[in-house]
């Protein structure tokens, strides 16, 4: 009998063994970034639209350097019609290491007609702690704290600078796991090709990277398909800077796009960052 109970305790050793190591886990790309010239302070101002055609809102990404961080500013707003129909305003701000692009720290804001989300996350090295505040506009607020048993992940703007420091050679790969807001995806980046695209009424050589996305269950790191979006491309100039120069996605509401209509270098004061003044979350509380 006590044979057989060792015996048993080592199956589910092992079956526990195994679930906390996902196969999807094989097809993730090294944390370390690569050897194109380190992201410069900067400020990108993009228009968004709908349909190819209509213009829906604006945003803009500014890139500061912060002792040993980067800290990269994120805003977007519906505008003009589209506000009418759909309001919309958000903000991030994402704090990354400087060495290696490993997200550190990320808060985030979205309004709509609804509800103000707010969403804290502290990126650990084995784990991602994410405190979510909820306000309706009808209602009582709620916070909860989640937390998942994986690590390290990249947050939106992170992994966006980390795939710009690869080489990004025609048929290159990146997998990355991704936690932009609440929920963790894997993320892969497929470079198809050099295009030309017209940016500021010329012609400018860019690198067009397609990209997929998978839900991850935070709990049980099962991948699922994402269902709100079908695909995605995105044109990055084909130069030291990487500038992302256009983005186009095919999502549960239709086509979507982003153009660049502004970039600008910082320097001096304009190029230097704080940090919050906390860039850590408590862990949920156990029973």
């Amino acid at each position: 009998m006590r044979t057989l109970l060792l015996l048993l305790l080592g199956l589910l050793n092992h079956a526990v063994a195994r679930a906390q190591t996902p196969e999807w886990v094989k097809e993730l790309t090294p944390g370390t970034a690569g050897t194109q010239r380190p992201v410069p302070p900067g400020k990108l101002t993009f228009d968004i639209g709908w349909s190819h055609v209509m213009t829906a809102g604006q945003a803009t990404l500014t890139v500061r350097e912060a002792g040993d961080f980067l800290r990269a500013d994120a805003t977007a707003a519906s505008t003009g019609l589209a506000r009418a129909l759909w309001k919309y305003d958000c903000e991030m701000t994402s704090i990354m290491h400087r060495g290696d692009l490993r997200a550190h720290f990320l808060q985030y804001r979205e309004t709509d007609r609804e509800e103000t989300c707010r969403y804290r996350v502290s990126f650990e090295r084995n784990r991602v702690i994410t405190q979510t505040h909820v306000q309706p506009v009808k209602g009582s607020p709620s916070t909860s704290t989640t937390s998942c048993a994986y690590g390290p992940m990249d947050d939106l703007l992170s992994v966006i600078l980390y795939v710009r420091s690869l080489e990004l050679k025609n048929g290159q790969k990146i997998t990355r796991v991704v936690q932009p807001w609440d929920t963790p995806y894997l993320t892969t980046f497929e470079v198809k090709g050099r295009e030309t695209i017209v940016y500021g009424g010329q012609k400018r050589p860019c690198i067009k990277l397609g990209l997929q996305i998978r839900k991850i269950d935070r709990t049980t790191l099962v991948l699922s398909a994402y269902k709100k979006m079908k695909e995605a491309t995105i044109w990055v100039s084909d130069d030291e800077l990487r500038v992302p120069i256009e983005m186009n996605a095919s999502v549960f509401v239709g086509f979507m796009f982003a153009r660049l209509t502004k970039f600008e270098l910082l320097s001096g004061k304009d190029a230097a960052a704080t940090l919050p003044a906390s860039t850590t979350v408590s862990p949920p509380s156990t029973p």
